[in-house]
């Protein structure tokens, strides 16, 4: 698999790509991205970063079209790039693949740009890929060669091989409320919290907490809506709705911070979870130039766990996609979490002063179980991004948080390190 990309082979590697893949795959799916944002302009951003590829794709068919060829040096490109990084590595694939994988993995493909969640996968497991290959060590890909149903095996890691599994994690998962769910659930009550907005002086934080999910039907959604709304208006404090409580009170505008120019909030996480008193909730904040703001804020009274979610995932695979016969290692995509935050996690865990983190916690329960002896080790991966290096060179990678099982019967010195500068 191809682990480096020249600038001047990108037109190549594009037409050959569309060549394989087919560039209306891409396009059915961003036209369709499209019509929704045109229906829900609050789902552009999200919509966008769900679906990046097959947006960038489409940019480069349009650019193409354009320039007649893929334009490397007419423009500015480097958005592009991990775009580009991903064709080139499933077109080094599928050509040196027979015609019946090559087949498998254009389908695969085709499913990705149709689904996040599996484009997250097929990702994770390039990225796995580059990782390995470009320490020198050779990959196999055992469901299309027939050799099992594990990911990635490292065949010359330890004296059998070792058995990856990848696991992408998106935000949304173990959540009780989807992004999305919200967006559309925020674009219900934000015309009309937006004209209250324009004359506001004050500061208003309205916390809607649902009881359990958000309703399945539109007609209960559009309902809870206006009780929201009806509430806000009225200057209510703290009401119970039908499915949900509504907590409304008035704060200083100024902890918002600054206002940028479009007189909206330039504001931090935290700050929103300071003003509302909840914790990394999905919120919508309308502000204008007067001062005023509405921040809105949309949770569930159960709790979110993701790690719940990420281990009950890996618990399940342990047995059904690890052979058990032979050393298999976890990589977990943490797809909301950047490089430094995950670094921020390591380096409190590695204090002796302080408690645990309860990702921790989490792992070493997991490896605890001798039912799973055969797992030397999960890796926790951060969200991957380009980083200029020397020489004209653009690099891309994250940071990965390792836990090793170095007390399992399958565990070798190979695997000490594995991902060390």
């Amino acid at each position: 698999m191809q682990v480096e990309l020249h600038t001047g082979d990108i037109p190549s590697v594009f037409e050959r790509f569309s060549d394989l893949i087919g560039a209306q795959h891409w396009r059915k799916r961003v036209d369709l991205l499209k019509a929704e944002i045109k229906g829900n302009r609050l789902l552009k951003e999200h919509l966008t970063q769900e679906n990046e590829i097959a947006f960038s794709l489409q940019a480069s068919t349009e650019l193409t079209k354009r320039f007649g060829r893929f334009p490397v040096h007419q423009v500015d490109c480097s958005p592009l790039y991990p775009c580009m990084a991903f064709a080139a590595q499933i077109l080094s694939i599928a050509e040196a693949s027979g015609s019946a994988q090559r087949a498998q993995l254009v389908r695969r493909v085709h499913g990705a740009l149709k689904n996040p969640d599996d484009m997250r996968g097929l990702r994770l497991e390039l990225t796995a890929a580059t990782h390995f290959l470009r320490r020198g060590l050779g990959v196999q890909w055992p469901e299309m060669i027939g050799g099992g149903t594990m990911d990635l095996v490292v065949p010359r890691l330890g004296p059998q091989g070792l058995e990856i599994e990848c696991k992408s994690i998106s935000d949304d998962k173990g959540r009780k409320i989807h992004r999305r769910e919200a967006l559309e659930f925020c674009s219900l009550v934000a015309p009309q919290l937006n004209d209250l907005g324009k004359g506001l002086k004050a500061g208003v934080a309205a916390v809607l907490t649902l009881d359990g999910r958000m309703p399945g039907n539109f007609t209960d959604r559009r309902k809870l809506a206006q009780s929201v709304v009806r509430n806000v208006l009225s200057g209510s404090s703290n009401c119970q709705l039908e499915g949900a409580n509504l907590r409304i009170h008035e704060f200083d505008p100024a902890l918002l911070g600054e206002l940028g120019e479009d007189g909206l909030p330039t504001i931090s996480r935290d700050r929103i979870d300071s003003i509302t008193d909840t914790t990394n909730r999905q919120a919508m904040i309308v502000g204008r130039k007067s001062g005023g703001a509405i921040v809105f804020v949309l949770q569930s009274a159960q709790d979110d766990s993701l790690l719940t979610y990420a281990f009950d995932t890996l618990s399940k695979s342990a047995s059904k996609q690890l052979s058990g016969e032979r050393a298999g290692m976890f990589l977990v995509g943490l797809e909301g979490l950047e490089a430094e935050s995950l670094m921020e996690l390591a380096q409190q865990d590695s204090t002796g002063d302080q408690l645990p983190t309860a990702l921790r916690v989490r792992v070493s329960d997991f490896l605890a179980s001798q039912s799973r002896d055969h797992v030397v080790g999960v890796g926790f991966i951060s969200k991957g991004a380009l980083r200029p290096a020397s020489g004209g060179v653009t690099d891309s990678g994250g940071s990965a948080y390792v836990f090793p099982k170095r007390e399992s019967p399958f565990w070798n010195s190979d695997f000490s390190g594995l991902f060390s500068e």
